[in-house]
């Protein structure tokens, strides 16, 4: 018996164009992905959403964001204007400020804990935090103000020529 040979007539192309389109798709899935993780490691990391007016609020971690360590005693350096007797009961841990809404302001009291105070809220007997700015807080009482400060900030530490 002789085998005839049955003539091709499926068409080359229709392999070659799915491998084609098979290899645009991978290579522009790897071109996307390389650009958004080098984009995305650049983005700022952005705050948290805020606590709602009336929610608890955990001072323990309020704290921690703003730099306290340990059990967050009230920062030293944190200071008043010099004389001020009134001045040396309010100490200044960190700030939140934030052009778009009213600041809060972390602020201990008589060497209490520090505890997070929104800006028109009572402080301490008659002290309500007026304003909060970058690194400052300004209190008014019966229109006396009194401004606290946070310490400077410490000079990063440097590696020399080395680098990392």
């Amino acid at each position: 018996m002789i085998m005839r040979r049955m003539p091709l007539t499926a068409s080359p192309w229709p392999p070659r164009l799915a491998a084609l389109l098979l290899s645009a798709a991978a290579a522009g899935s790897a071109a996307y992905w390389a650009l958004h993780w080098r984009v995305a490691s650049e983005l700022p990391v952005s705050a948290g959403p805020v606590a709602a007016a009336g929610a608890e609020v955990d001072t323990t971690a309020v704290a921690r964001a703003l730099g306290a360590s340990g059990a967050f005693a009230p920062a030293t350096g944190a200071t008043a204007p010099a004389g001020d007797v009134e001045a040396a009961r309010f100490v200044l841990s960190g700030v939140v400020a934030d052009a778009s809404a009213p600041g809060r302001a972390l602020i201990a009291v008589d060497g209490k804990p520090a505890k997070p105070v929104a800006v028109g809220a009572v402080v301490a007997e008659g002290w309500t935090l007026h304003r909060v700015e970058a690194r400052r807080a300004v209190l008014r009482r019966n229109g006396a103000e009194l401004e606290l400060q946070l310490p400077p900030l410490p000079q990063p530490v440097s590696m020399g020529k080395k680098g990392l």
